[in-house]
């Protein structure tokens, strides 16, 4: 019985500074969020004063093309896609700004949620489809990767699921389905954390087995929309 309780002890001893390490890095993150949209909205409202007719583009992907805030955003990678979220859910607007968040999200999740049936027309409606797609993906992981479909097609699907199915497809890597280790590879392209070792992995199931307790935050983002059903 002692021995149990020092071992519940030592693992709550171990996993305490993880989660306010995790929190740490989230509120970082929503500061971050906050401070560079700020600058977007701010510099939309200047150009709209200066020229109206050019800044008041009806498109709003024209406001992150070349924009260093907006990259500043999506460079913060997946610990901002929570912070993201809930700006948008809290806000009281659903405007331009909520847009711009949505698109930043879709580009660090590398997902297209307006690609086949999946499609929303502002911000909130994102959310709503945000949090459909997390609730489906470890299952679409499994259904994609046990069908009989070729390896090739199986590739495009995983990787359409985009980088919350990063930690899944690492557990059926690691558990010998290497197949489905080009899709990560791609999923993984642009991640700064691993970019050095792409194009060096001569074997993917040791790295998924070594490597997947870095993804914990995007594993926790599926579990979490699961739990919130």
């Amino acid at each position: 019985m002692k021995k149990k309780v020092v071992i519940v002890i030592v693992f709550s001893v171990l996993l305490v500074p993880l989660l306010i390490l995790n929190t740490v890095h989230q509120a970082s993150a929503s500061v971050k969020v906050e401070t560079n949209m700020t600058e977007i909205m701010k510099n939309i409202d200047i150009a709209a004063k200066n020229n109206p007719e050019a800044a008041m583009s009806s498109n709003p992907y024209d406001y992150t093309a070349n924009n260093p805030y907006f990259d500043n955003i999506v460079d913060l990678g997946s610990v901002a896609l929570p912070a993201i979220r809930q700006k948008i859910k809290n806000s009281s607007n659903n405007g331009l700004e909520e847009y711009i968040l949505a698109i930043a999200a879709e580009k660090i999740a590398k997902v297209d949620l307006k690609d086949d049936q999946s499609l929303w027309t502002t911000a909130k409606e994102w959310v709503t489809q945000w949090d459909n797609h997390l609730k489906t993906v470890e299952h679409n992981v499994d259904k994609i990767t046990s069908s009989a479909d070729t390896d090739e097609e199986k590739t495009k699907q995983l990787v359409k699921l985009g980088t919350p199915a990063i930690p899944f497809i690492m557990d059926k890597i690691e558990n010998g389905q290497i197949e489905a280790a080009p899709a990560l590879e791609i999923l993984l392209t642009g991640n700064a954390s691993v970019n050095d070792e792409l194009g060096k992995i001569t074997n993917w199931q040791i790295w998924a087995k070594e490597n997947k307790d870095n993804f914990d935050d995007l594993r926790s983002l599926v579990e979490e929309a699961n739990t919130n059903e």
